[in-house]
This record gives C-alpha cells, sequence and structure tokens, in this order.
C-alpha cells in the first residue's frame, strides 16, 4: 500500500493540521492488562487538552483478574476501533500482558485497506507487528494514555513531531555505540519478550532488513541473555540492517549466588558480533522520558555523524 491521500489525510488530521471542522476522534481501547481509572481519568484529560476528541471502549475499565475484562469483551472493543471509519486514531490506555491473546479474534482486513495511526508500546508490539506484516502503514511506539497526565512519562517533542508527521533525530554518544556504521531500514520490534514469544508464529515482525528496536523491563541479566540468544538462534539477529536498544530496565536478582552479570556484557555478547550498526541507551520504553519512534517508518543509524534520524513515512 502506498502512502495515499487517505493515510496522509488521516495523519494531518491527528496533527490537527488538517483546516476547521475535522474532529481528530481518537479511540481509547484496553487490549491487555487492567487500567487504573485516576490514571486513565488524567490521560483522557489530557488528549482532551491536545486537542483530540476521545472515545472510549465499552471495556477500557472493565477488570477481570489482570486483564481489561474477557478476550471477547476486549476483542470487540478493538475490532470496533479498528474499523471505525469516524476514527482518526487508536491510542492503547495500557499494556502489560493481553493484546496477544486477542490476534486470533481480531479481523485485519478492513484496517488493512484503510488504515489509521495505532499508539501505544510494551504488548502492543504483537498487535503492531501483525500490523505491519500486512500493510504498509505506520504504529507509534508512544506513551500509552494513561501515562500522558504525567508529563515526565515522555518525550513530548517526540510525540508532537511523529504526531505531525515529521522526522526526528537525536544523537549517538560514543560510549552507545557498541558497533559502528550506517543503516536505514523500515523499523520494527519493540517489547524484546512479546516479540521472542512471536517467533514461530503469523504474526513474528517483518525482520529481513529491517532496524531492529529492542526495550525491556523487568527481566534479569540472564533472562534477557536468554531471549536474546532465542532471537541469535532463530535467525532474527543474522536478518536485520542494524539494532537500537532503548530502556532495558533490568531489576536486581533475587539469587544470593551467583551474581547476576552487567547488561552491557549481556548485550556484548549477543549484538558486538553482528556485522551491522549497534547503538544502545536509546530513550524509548518503560522508562520515563521515552521517546516516541515510528514503527513501520524508516530508522537510519549512523554512528560517524553520531545520530539516528526516524522518519514516519511508511516504509
Amino acid at each position: 500500500m502506498d502512502d495515499s491521500d487517505d493515510t496522509r489525510s488521516r495523519r494531518r488530521r491527528v496533527a490537527g493540521t488538517g483546516g476547521s471542522g475535522l474532529s481528530r476522534r481518537v479511540g481509547v481501547v484496553a487490549t491487555g492488562f487492567a487500567v487504573r481509572e485516576e490514571g486513565l481519568d488524567e490521560g483522557i484529560a489530557a488528549l482532551r487538552r491536545m486537542g483530540f476528541s476521545p472515545v472510549e471502549g465499552s471495556a477500557t475499565r472493565a477488570r477481570l483478574g489482570y486483564l481489561a475484562g474477557s478476550d471477547a469483551a476486549r476483542a470487540l472493543d478493538l475490532q470496533a476501533v479498528l474499523d471505525d471509519p469516524g476514527l482518526d486514531a487508536v491510542w492503547f490506555a495500557r499494556g502489560g500482558y493481553g493484546t496477544a491473546r486477542l490476534l486470533d479474534r481480531v479481523d485485519l482486513k478492513a484496517f488493512s485497506a484503510r488504515p489509521k495511526l495505532l499508539l501505544g508500546y510494551s504488548d502492543l508490539a504483537a498487535l503492531f507487528s501483525a500490523v505491519l506484516r500486512r500493510t504498509r502503514t505506520v504504529c507509534l511506539h508512544a506513551p500509552m494514555v494513561a501515562e500522558l497526565g504525567r508529563r515526565k512519562a515522555y518525550h513530548a517533542p517526540s510525540l508532537t513531531a511523529m504526531l505531525a508527521g515529521r522526522e526526528v533525530t537525536r544523537r549517538v554518544a560514543p560510549r552507545e555505540v557498541l558497533r559502528p556504521g550506517r543503516a536505514s531500514g523500515r523499523l520494527v520490534g519493540g517489547n524484546l519478550t512479546v516479540l521472542a514469544h512471536l517467533l514461530g508464529t503469523p504474526e513474528a515482525p517483518p525482520f529481513d532488513g529491517a532496524i531492529l528496536f529492542l526495550e525491556e523491563i523487568g527481566e534479569e541479566a540472564y533472562r534477557i541473555d536468554r531471549l536474546l540468544d532465542h532471537l541469535r538462534r532463530a535467525g532474527v539477529l543474522g536478518r536485520v540492517a542494524g539494532v537500537i536498544v532503548g530502556h532495558m530496565l533490568v531489576p536486581e536478582t533475587a539469587r544470593s549466588f551467583p551474581p547476576d552479570r552487567a547488561l552491557s556484557d549481556v548485550l556484548a555478547d549477543h549484538l558486538a558480533p553482528l556485522r551491522v550498526p549497534v547503538v544502545t541507551g536509546f530513550p524509548s520504553g518503560h522508562g520515563d522520558g521515552k521517546w516516541t519512534i515510528p514503527l513501520g517508518g524508516t530508522a537510519t543509524i549512523d554512528t560517524r555523524g553520531g545520530r539516528v534520524r526516524f522518519s514516519p513515512k511508511p516504509a
């Protein structure tokens, strides 16, 4: 699919540059973990301050154990917002776990024919991967709705730029270069655990020639080691054109012995031998100050120039 007039028009509508009389209606749904009411309320208020008209799904505030309602209810919400021609975007309420459970229940045919902007991260990597396998579009790896009321949670300039369809560039310090080089490709990836669990399924990301973005939270270094080894043995790391490592928020090990290894050593074990550029320390993922980047867009790594650049135009 080309970057059609309809796709460009929807991006302008979301960004607020499409002229008067446009609704900027944004669907808000929870496809994974249940959402705290206060965080959701603050996020909805933030969306309105940004000029959006949020439309909540019927199950967005539901709870079923750790999930935001039953699989059936969450899938109905997701299908409705994906198919609704009156919505300019879908901004997910929170992540956690549960989105992958819906992939067999959701039909992406209508969305693929008429894609709209999707925003979120964490376990939304499963849905975004499925979407990017089927259509030439962009999903923004962006803060969740429940985070929008806390300004320290995200990097506002990159979010604003991506919503407006503008490129963003960040400087790369020498200490962040694990392997030098220059490469450009379609940006894919997201949460490391989610991506590893997609291998062998129809929703595994399109890795060939891509720039792979990885982030993680809550996994000890040995588990990061195991996940990266899984990607290596599955042939993923040998197929990408470059790697960008985002937030890797590793907790202290619960073991008294043996001690955990330094995360930098684990990353070096698996990524330094690659014959492609690798940068680490990119501020996107589960940590505060997260940058918004365009999965499905183009990422360019240039370590000699000391920068990474992201274009939200579908690649």
